[in-house]
């Protein structure tokens, strides 16, 4: 009988797979390969050419005043194109404590429409393929785009990403990553349109996902255009700090510049830029003047951020796309390399503005690297200066000090968010602490220890803290981004690390962000064997992967940090998953759209890190502890490696345990750690006798007990945590019944009680009403079956 039963649901599951395919396959058909998840996008069946480009005033011939003139009336034509869409505004998140950041490197992640392949990839590029000559292909174009974002939404919604992050896609100088832009007004048509931008968002929208569209604030490219002479780099940025600290800019001072034809018309006047010349790699890294006011590389002009007219013009053309595409907040690249007068003015005007569109709550984020935290409170929340008297303050330029007296009306104004500097920031220092002990290279003591420091201080004081939440509960976390190595790069088979290292990130206090891919555990290795048959060619990348031993600041190549996500890609590396990783190769692949999210074989959900990585995203979203509270430390070992406990508490509570989760993690160290009684932070009241019970696997019951001297321990005794493993504790009777779908027991007051594929699926079903009747049956017989078979 048991034999009959399983054949029966063999061929049950035979039966499902053919019909998922066959409704996917006919979907496809219907939309031009596009997917399931983007039948409501009507820009799908739109040619994906570019508006034709409106005419850009050269401030040479039509002076400053007619330029600001421009930005201005293309704010309002902004604001009507999006009305003439018919989309609704989006409301901006009550907070931003918390919430689940999605990152994703645009041209790595999926090619959606081929025909925008060519549309802006540098000629080098284009001539290396025709020659077929792929020695480049580390760092060329692989043709990600808007579209192949869009056709996965219904994933990462699955995943339960909150937010999205992506790359920038306004217009550059064709490099794959998108960080030298030349023309701010438009976006790059290798990425598709500024019309797809806007369905991107809409559509994001349409699956709970707001969207952060990442900005370069402080330079713009042009390789054609030179300087006069050879200008004198480090006095040239000690005469424009001396300016910054005193407040008294001079826009005068500085060599001439030789301006291409093909330079950004509206900016083109050296009053714009401070003309110091090229950075070395310790100038930008450092926190010198060289850092704010040199340029990153030859090529790439500084802007003088301290020009009050270019800044009302630079903020008027990002306030457009809060306009025109409905973004829900903006990603200031590169802030460490800007004055602080001006990001106090671009974060004060755009949340203003923002407010009138509806969005009172936008979110303004900056990538602030300096080593040095005072460098990043600078320009956080209240900038290091009382808001509401800018001249009682610290160690601040006078230049900021100004700039604020003329904002203070407006940022006083705003219920949201009553300060100047930028809403948030990322916690390099939290992370880069937590990243370093989490693989083994400093004592796990050292990530308790961050948060009696002075370095954490210093951001709280500044921070301006989301309603109800601690202050730094709306800091941007990460283990991995775009800029760093992956976490799995010298440890390309520990999936049980980089599960340790994720359990943290989503239980931390912060806002994680998730880079693509970690949730399928890529490892940024190369595969061993790179198809390519000209020897040269592949010796020559082979020296690239061979670089990935070396992860000190600029020496480890960009290329492995950013491996593509989708199967026609050329630069497909490694993963500690054997079913992702076999699908790993180097090679001149032919250019695909990829299959619908839902049988991609690139995004496989029934491993053990994809199901660990969402049920946690699940639990966060769940447990108000894990998204706005405090943390309390029981234990960190000094160790490198080593055992970890602490709790979360929601924010308010005091020393009330009440909706307490403690996490116990045993991050690798010498292997299993065999738990004794846990002695607990004694700041927190608690009742003799609770019961604990592990969301994780609710049969695992641990009490609280009191000692004779009033401690209080979790009696964990004799409970074996392995290398990767982790505990979840909630009080008993303060979750939900295991969802056998997640693998988890959420919190009671969870936002999420049930996320599964049958409530995907459902929402995709609604969706499938246009599509007529053959498609909408196979989908629903699929559906049905799924049904049974998983309540069998």
């Amino acid at each position: 009988a048991h034999r009959g039963l399983i054949l029966n649901f063999g061929a049950m599951f035979a039966i499902r797979r053919v019909l998922i395919s066959s409704a996917l396959l006919w979907w496809s058909t219907r939309v031009g390969l596009a997917g399931a998840e983007n039948l409501a996008a009507p820009s799908r069946l739109r040619s994906s050419v570019l508006s034709a480009q409106e005419e850009l005033p050269d401030i040479e011939v039509v002076g400053v005043e007619a330029v600001k003139d421009w930005a201005g009336q293309r704010l309002v034509k902004g604001e009507q194109s999006f009305a003439a869409s018919g989309l609704p505004r989006q409301p901006s998140p009550d907070s931003w404590a918390g919430v689940v950041v999605y990152q994703i490197m645009t041209d790595r992640f999926n090619n959606g429409d081929l025909s925008n392949d060519l549309a802006n990839m540098p000629q080098a590029q284009q001539d290396a393929m025709a020659g077929n000559n792929w020695t480049g292909v580390p760092d060329w174009r692989h043709g990600g785009d808007l579209q192949g974002i869009r056709d996965r939404l219904g994933y990462l919604e699955d995943l339960g990403v909150q937010t999205l992050w992506i790359t920038p896609v306004l217009m550059n100088d064709g490099g794959y990553h998108g960080y030298c832009n030349t023309d701010p007004t438009t976006t790059d048509p290798s990425f598709g349109s500024p019309e797809e931008l806007r369905d991107l968002v809409a559509d994001a929208h349409r699956h709970g996902i707001t969207v952060v569209l990442d900005v370069v604030i402080n330079h713009i490219c042009d390789p054609a255009t030179t300087y006069a002479s050879p200008p004198e780099h480090e006095p040239c940025a000690d005469r424009w700090n001396d300016m910054y600290w005193n407040g008294t800019a001079d826009n005068t001072s500085g060599v001439g510049m030789n301006f291409s034809s093909s330079f950004f018309p509206p900016f083109r006047t050296t009053a714009f830029f401070n003309r110091c010349g090229a950075n070395n790699v310790t100038d930008t890294s450092g926190e010198t003047a060289a850092a704010v006011f040199g340029d990153f590389v030859e090529g790439m002009f500084d802007y003088n951020t301290q020009n009050q007219d270019w800044q009302e013009i630079f903020t008027n053309l990002l306030k457009y796309w809060v306009a025109f595409a409905d973004v829900d907040g903006l990603r200031l690249d590169a802030a460490k390399h800007v004055t602080a007068d001006f990001v106090a003015y671009l974060s004060t005007e755009l949340r203003a503005y923002a407010i009138k569109l509806g969005k009172v709550n936008f979110l303004v984020i900056g990538e602030e690297a300096s080593r040095e935290e005072s460098w990043k409170a600078l320009g956080l929340g209240r900038m290091m200066s009382d808001p509401e008297d800018p001249e009682s303050h610290g160690h601040v330029p006078e230049a900021l000090t100004r700039r604020m007296l003329d904002l203070k009306s407006t940022y006083l104004a705003n219920p949201s968010f009553p300060a100047p500097g930028l809403t948030s920031l990322y916690n390099f220092n939290m992370s880069g602490t937590a990243r370093d002990a989490l693989r083994c290279d400093q004592e796990t003591k050292s990530i308790e220890d961050y948060f009696s420091s002075w370095a954490r201080e210093i951001l709280m004081a500044q921070s301006v803290p989301q309603k109800g939440a601690a202050p730094d509960a709306h800091l941007w976390t990460v283990v991995e981004l775009h800029d760093w190595p992956r976490f799995l790069g010298l440890y390309p088979n520990r999936t049980d690390m980089l599960m340790a290292a994720v359990t943290w990130l989503l239980t931390a206090p912060g806002a994680p962000i998730l880079y693509y891919g970690v949730e399928q555990a890529y490892n940024g290795n190369c595969p061993s064997q790179i198809d390519i048959s000209d020897a040269i060619v592949a010796n020559s990348i082979q020296a690239v992967c061979e670089m990935g031993a070396q992860e000190k600041y600029g020496s480890h190549p960009d290329a492995l940090k950013r491996q593509d996500m989708f199967a026609s890609g050329p630069w497909l590396l490694g993963s500690s998953i054997e079913e992702v990783d076999r699908l790993a190769r180097i090679t001149n692949a032919t250019p695909a759209v990829s299959k619908p999210w839902q049988v991609d074989e690139m995004l496989p959900r029934d491993h053990a890190m994809y199901r660990h990585t969402r049920k946690l995203v699940a639990l966060r979203r769940s447990c108000p502890a894990l998204t706005s509270g405090s943390i309390v430390w029981h234990e960190a070992q000094a160790v490198d490696c080593g055992f970890m406990a602490y709790s979360r508490l929601p924010f308010g509570n005091g020393s009330d345990a009440a909706g307490e989760v403690v996490v116990l993690i045993n991050s690798r160290g010498g292997g299993e750690v065999l738990l004794d009684a846990l002695p607990l932070n004694s700041t927190v009241n608690r009742a003799d006798g609770q019961w604990y019970v592990n969301v994780m696997n609710i049969s695992q019951r641990v009490q609280a007990k009191a000692s004779g001297d009033g401690s209080m321990h979790l009696m964990v005794s004799g409970q074996v945590l392995e290398a990767g493993d982790i505990m979840v504790l909630v009080q008993e009777g303060s979750h939900l019944p295991f969802n056998d779908t997640l693998g988890i027991a959420l919190c009671k007051s969870a936002e999420l009680t049930v996320q599964s594929a049958e409530v995907h699926s459902s929402a995709a079903l609604r969706r499938a009403g246009t599509l007529g009747a053959w498609g909408a049956i196979l989908l629903l017989s699929a559906l049905l079956l799924n049904t049974f078979v998983s309540a069998a």
